[in-house]
């Protein structure tokens, strides 16, 4: 008894632990997206796949790794088992192409150029539980002749 007492109060713990930091975490990084993409919101980009411009291009490309916290774990596994949308995945999978994004367009931006076509994204699950997701963002950025 003393044991299953002893778990539960483990799981509480790091329930709680992982609710709290993981919303502030996230919420900062919701914030810090909001900020950077409207620095950036003068980098233009075209999701057409094939475009012709007469300006010189280069590719680029950016990757993001973001990992649930513990609380979504507990949560999806939860929905998991009953069934229905995993939003709590869903705002993980949003972060990560945002961020993804953001990094492609901050490269974009070094390198003089002031728009990014043909942007394609490619998401990946990474580890057992599904507990990361990888967005890998391309493009070719356009340098517009003056």
């Amino acid at each position: 008894m003393e044991n299953l007492i002893f778990q539960l109060a483990i799981f509480l713990i790091l329930f709680s632990v992982g609710w709290g930091f993981g919303r502030y975490y996230e919420q900062k990084h919701w914030r810090e997206l909001a900020e950077n993409e409207q620095q950036l919101s003068h980098i233009q980009i075209d999701t057409h796949r094939f475009t012709y411009s007469e300006q010189s291009g280069q590719m680029i490309s950016s990757n993001v790794v973001i990992s649930h916290d513990y609380f979504k774990y507990v949560i999806a596994n939860i929905h998991n088992f009953f069934g229905g949308r995993l939003t709590s995945y869903e705002s993980v999978i949003d972060r990560a192409r945002r961020e993804a994004i953001v990094r492609l367009k901050k490269q974009a931006e070094q390198q003089g150029a002031n728009k990014i076509m043909g942007l394609r994204l490619s998401t990946t699950e990474l580890g057992m539980q599904g507990g990361m997701v990888e967005v890998f963002a391309y493009g070719t950025a356009i340098f517009e002749k003056t």
